[in-house]
């Protein structure tokens, strides 16, 4: 107990050995600081011309300055960093909105092939429905609207891409050439 207490009593006798770190005062930030964002490089004869003005050592002033790049790079890194996060931020909001917009197209083009597959007799109206046409643009007798009958007049097959395509957006143009 007593090597312990011999211990403590050689560290605080060693603490008191040590020069407190004194804080710069206002007076002296306030010209480093000026002086750093004049020029975050540090010449000899400024440092030295600076020591003299701060009553500091040039080697307190040189410290001072690497500090002060280091706190600005790392500033610099947090920044980017935010700049990332909210892009990143942007980026998965978005991601979530085509995901939901893949999710209706694919549940559409379901509803469409099923309607497809089960040979529905129901023309443009049923087509409509799922693309988004109202009825009266799907009842309409106009020649993009005559195509949409699941079926020709007695033959069984079932529509081509393109004409599903030709259906659903009631464009008269086709993207593929027929085979």
């Amino acid at each position: 107990m007593n090597s312990h207490l011999h211990h403590q009593s050689q560290s605080h006798g060693n603490h008191a050995l040590k020069p407190r770190k004194k804080r710069l005062a206002r007076d002296q930030l306030r010209l480093l600081e000026t002086s750093f964002n004049a020029n975050q490089t540090l010449k000899a004869e400024h440092k030295i011309e600076l020591a003299s003005q701060l009553g500091l050592t040039s080697r307190q002033v040189e410290i001072w300055y690497q500090n002060r790049r280091a706190r600005n790079k790392n500033n610099a890194i947090e920044h980017d960093y935010k700049n990332v996060q909210l892009e990143l931020d942007n980026v998965m909001t978005e991601n979530t909105r085509l995901e939901k917009q893949v999710s209706t197209l694919k549940y559409e083009l379901n509803k469409v092939q099923q309607m497809i597959l089960f040979g529905s007799t129901t023309s443009a109206s049923a087509l409509a429905s799922v693309s988004g046409y109202s009825d009266e643009q799907a009842n309409s007798t106009s020649p993009g609207n005559m195509i949409c009958n699941w079926r020709d007049a007695g033959n069984d097959e079932i529509f081509p891409v393109e004409e599903l395509y030709t259906c659903l957006t009631g464009s008269g143009t086709q993207l593929w050439p027929l085979s």
